[in-house]
């Protein structure tokens, strides 16, 4: 083989590599640019979920203004009675006040089973033994005092 046969076959051989090298080159750009496509989809997509919960959570905001305005009001007066000796404090105070003739109660703190985010009720079972309308407005007031109160059961007797 002569010296121009020689150099042609290196010029082939180095066309060729330059040939291989843009056709990779072009692959890759295809494979990138197909992973953009792609990344701009997802992105739309999570855009879209995006403002779909931003209207949910401004629409839960709404619909719960009322309740987190009373929570709001009453976490003071919620925050004060903690204990059991709290509420027997102020149990005794608005039984005081009022002028009810009691005649037994029981104060127990106890784990709550059937709401999960409440771990623990306060239990008060007060026995009263007066007239019927100043019973009932010391129910009232005592509703009026503390509001996360509740009256379970309320038996009535004729006295």
């Amino acid at each position: 083989m002569n010296g121009k046969k020689m150099a042609c076959v290196v010029l082939m051989m180095i066309l060729a590599g330059i040939a291989y090298g843009a056709q990779i080159m072009q692959q890759r750009s295809k494979s990138m640019n197909a992973e953009a496509e792609v990344s701009e989809t997802d992105a739309k997509s999570a855009e879209t979920q995006r403002t779909v919960v931003e209207t949910s959570l401004k629409r839960l905001e709404f619909d719960t203004q009322e309740l987190r305005q009373f929570l709001k009001d009453w976490v003071p007066t919620i925050n004060h009675i903690q204990s059991a000796q709290d509420a027997d404090q102020a149990l005794q105070g608005m039984l005081r006040n009022s002028g009810i003739l009691t005649v037994s109660q029981k104060i127990e703190l106890r784990d709550s089973r059937e709401v999960k985010i409440i771990p623990k009720v306060l239990q008060c079972t007060v026995v009263v033994q007066d007239e019927y309308a100043k019973t009932l407005n010391w129910l009232g007031e005592m509703e009026r005092k503390m509001p996360f109160a509740r009256v379970t059961v309320c038996r009535l007797k004729q006295g």
